[in-house]
């Protein structure tokens, strides 16, 4: 006892509490995430190169949060894995790719950005457990960041949402 303690108050100096909180204290761990392809809205062009980096993204950073045992991408078209306990669904409703070369000319300036709304969904029921907006950004980085930066971030977001607002 008097060694968690210890740990407890070494990891809040060192400003990592989050991991020393048991998986269960966080909420519920679901045993099968399906994450469905992102939709986009009709003003948006997703390349190909993005939404790879995307689907990449998600799958890391929803592992990583603690709350999912298994994490599947599922086609356009195609059902969610029996197995599945939840669902996420997202519709990419802004997409700007940018600009590199003004990134690193003029640090701002050049921006790459993704927005999204997500939620994550019952798969019996079809309804909403949560829904989020969320949203990823490159506006400075080494040699001008990479553009699909932007994607990590809003994998981020998504993650962070999932944490938070997932019962």
């Amino acid at each position: 006892m008097r060694i968690q303690r210890f740990h407890a108050i070494i990891a809040f100096v060192l400003g990592i509490g989050v991991l020393c909180t048991p998986i269960h204290a966080r909420g519920k761990t679901y045993k099968h995430l399906a994450i469905q392809e992102f939709e986009a809205s009709s003003d948006v062009n997703l390349p190909p190169d993005f939404k790879s980096a995307l689907d990449r993204h998600l799958v890391e950073q929803l592992l990583k949060t603690g709350r999912f045992i298994n994490v599947t991408l599922v086609a356009a078209g195609t059902q969610p894995p029996a197995d599945a306990d939840i669902v996420l669904a997202g519709r990419i409703e802004k997409f700007k790719k940018g600009s590199r070369i003004a990134r690193y000319m003029v640090p701002g300036l050049g921006a790459t950005s993704i927005k999204a709304h997500v939620e994550f969904l019952d798969p019996a029921t079809k309804t909403p457990l949560c829904q989020n907006d969320v949203h990823g950004k490159v506006v400075i980085g080494a040699f001008g960041g990479d553009s699909k930066g932007a994607t990590n971030g809003m994998a981020k977001g998504v993650a962070k949402a999932a944490k938070k607002s997932l019962p």
